[in-house]
């Protein structure tokens, strides 16, 4: 296997561990000095990222992520995904890119872009709720 293609595959297994809700997955993937960026969020360290991910995606009670477009050059690896959450009192939908940096089998760096404005809808708090 190329090292592209085996960086293709690791975001493929990132992607399957979210939507299996495999938190270990998602730590063991990501180098321990990876670093994360995410629009509206901005820089995120490793265990910021890990703790999101698993404090919010993966409460959902059921999570789809469709690779749609996958990409690669050197260590670059681009992941084009369409996802539904489904939580309790919402379905969340969103259209994904994300731009993975794979060194030695791990994500080394990552960012993430959205629609921010369905991640808002999804979670905003409800109108009349406490502040």
């Amino acid at each position: 296997m190329t090292d592209i293609e085996a960086n293709k595959n690791v975001a493929r297994r990132y992607m399957q561990a979210v939507v299996d809700g495999d938190i270990a997955t998602v730590e063991a993937l990501q180098h321990p000095d990876c670093t994360w960026w995410i629009l509206g969020f901005g820089d995120m360290s490793r265990q910021a990222f890990i703790d999101s991910v698993r404090d919010g995606l993966l409460t959902a009670n059921k999570r789809v992520a469709d690779i749609i477009g996958l990409t690669a050059e050197g260590d670059r690896v681009a992941v084009e995904v369409r996802g539904e959450m489904t939580f309790p009192n919402t379905v969340y939908r969103n259209e994904y890119h994300n731009l993975l940096i794979v060194r030695d089998g791990l994500i080394v760096s990552g960012k993430e872009y959205m629609d921010t404005r369905a991640a808002a809808a999804a979670f905003a708090p409800a109108a009349g709720g406490a502040a």
